[in-house]
């Protein structure tokens, strides 16, 4: 459509004849018939006085109108040409946005996949700690494991020792997501002094998915696929 095709349309929707747009405008019917054909184009004064009869803006109307016939037959008028001069910008700044944009989302898919896959934010391993009962105040913190070596006295009273110490085994197990090393000790809250304590030893470290990883893992492959997609489509189109 061609920008005569365009505002004679809008004359007759407007229900206006070319006689009376004409006089609004201040220029022969006969001049206005020309313009509507394409037959003459108009200055930036005529253009102007054009759209104001019609009540339209410049924007609007060039927005329905084909680049590249704006290009090739109207860039001559100062108002266009400085038109689509905006438009040529705007575009290179879209464009610039969307190439930041592909870099960043590729930017951001490489740790979130590493940290998923990786399991360094959202630890999966659970730490399986065993006591075997209540160290007393003055007692070594491995008396139950090495009650037959800490003890003195003779073989039968080592053995009594040793049969006293498993009575008072009481086994407490903890699951920790955080790793305590290989043994740590751990006062006992409801007891009347921190003096008693227990020891925990580790006995297994067991696996527990969880669904954070899994999101990251399925973040950082959309946010890569979509990152490289989109700039390959914006190579492809600087090319052109």
């Amino acid at each position: 459509m061609t920008l005569g095709d365009y505002l004679k349309q809008q004359r007759t929707e407007q229900d206006f004849s070319q006689a009376e747009l004409a006089e609004k405008m201040g220029v022969e019917q006969s001049y206005l018939s020309k313009l509507e054909a394409e037959r003459s184009i108009p200055s930036a004064e005529i253009l102007a006085a054009w759209l104001s009869a019609l009540q339209l803006e410049l924007d609007d109307v060039l927005d329905q109108l084909d680049r590249a016939y704006l290009h090739a037959k109207l860039s001559r008028i100062p108002s266009i040409d400085a038109w689509l001069r905006q438009q040529k910008v705007q575009s290179l700044v879209r464009e610039r946005i969307r190439l930041y944009a592909a870099v960043l989302c590729i930017a951001l898919a490489v740790p979130m996949f590493y940290l998923g896959y990786t399991k360094l934010l959202f630890n999966e391993s659970i730490y399986e700690y065993q006591s075997p009962g209540v160290v007393l105040p003055g007692e070594s913190q491995d008396i139950y494991h090495l009650a037959p070596q800490l003890s003195d006295g003779t073989l039968e009273e080592r053995h009594q020792s040793h049969l006293d110490i498993l009575k008072r085994r009481n086994p407490k197990i903890l699951l920790l997501s955080e790793y305590r090393g290989e043994q740590f000790n751990r006062p006992i809250p409801e007891a009347a002094s921190d003096l008693f304590t227990r020891t925990y030893y580790l006995e297994e470290t067991h696996q527990r998915p969880r669904w954070q990883n899994t999101l990251l893992q399925a973040l950082g492959l959309f946010l890569g696929t979509f990152g490289l997609v989109l700039l390959l489509i914006l190579l492809r189109t600087q090319k052109r």
